[in-house]
Parts: C-alpha cells; structure tokens; sequence
C-alpha cells in the first residue's frame, strides 16, 4: 500500500503499527500508548497528532511533519529525526536519548523537562525553543541556531556549543561544567548564576553577557569578546582571559585569584571591589583609564591616561591591601570591634590600617593591609558581617539611651509643673498673711496686734518729724 492515512484516528492502549507505507498521514490522530515502526517511509505526516507516551524508539522518521504534535512522555530513544518538522511541538518529559535531531526544525518547540543525553541536534533551528529544566548532558549543538532560547537550569554537562548562535538565550542557573561554548555567538545572552567551571568559551562571543554570580572557575575565555559584559560577583579563580577584551565590563566584587589577564584590554572596566592576589597575572594590559565605581564614578586616573604598563604596576602593589568602602561615614566604635574581630578569626594573617581617604559626599575608603595570597574575599565578608551587627547593636543602645532621656524630661516637666501650682499659690498666701497683719479688731494681747500697733507709732513719729521741718522750713 502506497499511501496510508489516517485522518482523525484513535489508536489507544497497547496499539502497535509496523508498516512500510511510502506515505502514511495522520493528521489531528491520537495514538495514545501506541507503538509506531516505520523501516523507511518516504514522508509521514503526524500534524496536530497526539502521541501521548507513544513509544517511536529506533524509528526512522527523517523529514517527517510533527509540527505542532504533542509527544508528552513519549518513548524516542536513538529515533532517526534529522531534518524533521517539530515546529510548535511538545516534547515535555519525553526521552530522546541518543536521538538524532541534526537539522531538525524545532523552532518555539517545548522541552521542558525532557531527556535529551547525547542527543545530535547539530545544525539544528532551535529558535525560541523552551528547553527549561532539560537533561542535555554531552548534546550536540555545533552550528545550531537556539536564538532566544530558554535553557534556564538545565543540565549540559560537557555538551558541545562550538560555532552555534546562541544570541540572547537565557542560561541562567544551567549546569554548564566543561561545556564546549567556543567561537559561538552569545551576545545577549545570560548565564546568571550558571556553571561554566573549566568551560571553553575560547574566541566566543560574549558581548554584553550577563554573567552575575557564575561560576567560571579554570574556564578557557581567551580571546573572547566581553566587552560590556556584568560579571558582577562571578567567580573567575583560575580563569583565562588572555588576550580577551573586557572593554566597558563590570568586575564588581568580582573573585579573580590566579586568573590570567595577560593581554587584556581593561579600558573603561569597572572593578570596584574585586578580589585579586599575588597569582593573579596582569601583565602586558592595555588599560588607559579604569572606574573604581559602578557608573563610571571614581575615574583613574583622574585626568589623562595611565602610561604604558602604570595600570599593572600600580594594582599589582595595591593586591596586599582589602578596601572598605564606607559609604555613609565610619561608626569608628563599629570599625574598631569588627576589625579586631576579624584579625582574631584570621590570628595568621596581620592585619594593619594602610590609609584612610575622604572621597567626599560621606563616603571613606580604608585599605587595610594583608599579606600576599590571603583571601581578601573571605576577609571582607568576615569584617562587614560584624560591623553591619555592631551597627545594630549600637543604634538600639542609642535609641534606649535616647528613650531614657525623654523619660527623665518629663519627670523633670512634670516637678515643674508642680512647682508652678506651688508658686501660684504663694500670693494667696502672702493676701491672707497681710489681712492678718492689720486686723484691728483682734485682741490686743495678740502677736499680730502689738505689731500693728509698733507700725502706727513708728508712722506717727515719721509724720510729725516732716510737720516739724516743714515748719522751721517755712519760718
């Protein structure tokens, strides 16, 4: 039979097809639990199918049309898929182990979940492909093009992305260890909190990747193109960069002990605060001016550029210092009792005060001296973990010290307040005191009486002693 359709079809429950049809169509059918074996069809078209836990391992189905056809759960182990149609697919918990998918058109296709180790997806279109939580260990990227792909925590343990176009795909969080990313494209694209330990990127294109927090610990990045790139808090210990071009990256609080920048172009990089040592190689970078703050503040230097080879010579001098950045001014009882509070759990590593800058705006900046190879990073976070409690602990002592004084305040209002009403009480008493002085009708046996009665005397003898003078006066 040439050609086999089967519009509509329902095959449920343990159904099994074994045919050889030079065209078999099944367009909209459900095949639910079904086993499918084609030796070598010559087209198959499967459109809007339902293949829930279909089973098609070690099918032949090259350039067959699965578009938009869901294979949920299905069963595709070592399946023959190259050049198939799969756009709008479901793929969801499907296992495709060792399946080959070279060529395949899998654009906006749904992974989600589904087993994919060692698959061949070689050159194929993967574009806005939803491959989140995926297991791809060891696949097959070369040349594919997964542009605007979502490969958000999945697992690509030392899978192969070499010359692939991976432009703004999103690989936050993936396991990438030991992966092969070299001389693909990937500007735009994210590896927030990815794992790229000992990955090769060599040659990549890296332009304005966001690599916040990843791991790049021993990762080959040499000759690859990260200028603009956020590598903010990542951790490049052991890295190559050799010859790479970091023009315009951030390197904020970024770990780079032993890292190799040899060659690097550093122009207009941010490196507020990174972490390097002794091991770190800065040799033979170009760099005319660098920022020790994020958005471009605290150019250096100031004015003009660093002369040839300044820029290592003066950082290679600054690797046995940590340097804290205070903000918000100094609390000088925090900074004392967290500084001796790290140099007691660090008791190997002295620890000394190098300088003390005013960089205006309230913001100090206090190097303190370590010795070579000491991990600065550790250092730093010991020291501001502590200062940040003390600073609590202090502003709750001042702000009791501060509810103490108000308490005191107003026992103080309110002794004066009853002072007040004392001292308003007093003319009163002074009115009724005077009425008693001049009472002449009390007794004459009585205190207040006889002094009445002394007053009026001694006013008398003043009235007459003027009558007297007036007198000798007038004659």
């Amino acid at each position: 039979m040439d050609i086999l359709s089967f519009p509509l079809a329902s095959l449920r429950g343990e159904n099994e097809w074994e045919t050889n049809p030079l065209t078999a169509i099944l367009r909209r059918a459900k095949l639910f639990i079904a086993i499918f074996r084609a030796d070598n069809p010559r087209l198959i078209y499967l459109i809007q199918a339902f293949l829930r836990r279909a089973n098609l391992s070690g099918a032949d189905l090259r350039k067959a049309n699965f578009s938009k056809v869901s294979l949920f759960e299905a069963q595709l182990i070592k399946t023959n898929l190259s050049q198939a149609h799969f756009n709008g697919a479901t793929f969801r918990r499907a296992d495709l182990t060792q399946a080959n998918l070279s060529q395949a058109h899998l654009k906006a296709t749904d992974f989600y979940d589904t087993r994919l180790i060692e698959v061949n997806l070689s050159k194929a279109n993967l574009i806005k492909a939803n491959l989140t939580k995926a297991q791809l260990n060891l696949a097959n990227f070369n040349q594919a093009n997964l542009r605007h792909a979502k490969l958000i925590d999945a697992k690509l343990v030392g899978a192969d992305f070499s010359q692939a176009c991976l432009e703004n795909v999103n690989f936050g969080m993936a396991d990438l260890i030991g992966a092969n990313l070299s001389r693909a494209n990937l500007s735009g694209a994210s590896f927030f909190r990815a794992n790229l330990s000992e990955a090769n990127l060599k040659g990549a294109n890296l332009k304005g990747v966001d690599f916040r927090g990843a791991e790049l610990c021993g990762a080959n990045l040499s000759g690859a193109n990260l200028s603009d790139a956020n590598l903010s808090k990542a951790d490049l210990s052991g890295a190559n960069l050799s010859g790479a071009n970091l023009t315009g990256a951030k390197l904020i609080r970024t770990q780079a002990l032993a890292a190799n920048f040899e060659e690097v172009t550093l122009t207009g990089s941010c490196i507020e605060d990174w972490n390097i040592n002794g091991e770190t190689n800065l040799n033979c970078t170009t760099c005319p001016y660098i920022y020790l703050k994020e958005h471009q503040q605290d150019r250096r230097p100031h004015v003009g550029e660093f002369a040839p080879g300044e820029f290592t010579q003066l950082f290679q001098k600054a690797l046995e210092t940590v340097d804290l950045i205070f903000r918000d001014g100094v609390n000088w009882k925090s900074f004392a009792y967290s500084l001796a509070n790290t140099q007691v759990i660090h008791e190997d590593v002295p620890l000394s005060i190098q300088s003390i800058e005013n960089k205006g705006d309230g913001t100090v900046l206090i190097k303190v001296g370590v010795t070579a190879n000491t991990d600065k990073g550790k250092i730093y976070d010991d020291f501001w973990s502590k200062y940040e409690l003390v600073q609590e602990a202090l502003e709750k002592q001042y702000q009791a010290r501060i509810a103490d004084k108000n308490e005191h305040i107003n026992q103080l209002f309110n002794l004066v307040n009853c002072l007040q009403e004392q001292l308003g009480n007093i003319p009163k008493l002074m009115a009724k005191s005077t009425t008693n002085q001049y009472d002449f009708y009390s007794p004459v046996t009585s205190v207040g009486n006889k002094g009445a009665q002394g007053n009026l005397a001694t006013e008398n003898k003043g009235c007459q002693k003027n009558r007297q003078d007036n007198y000798v006066r007038g004659s």
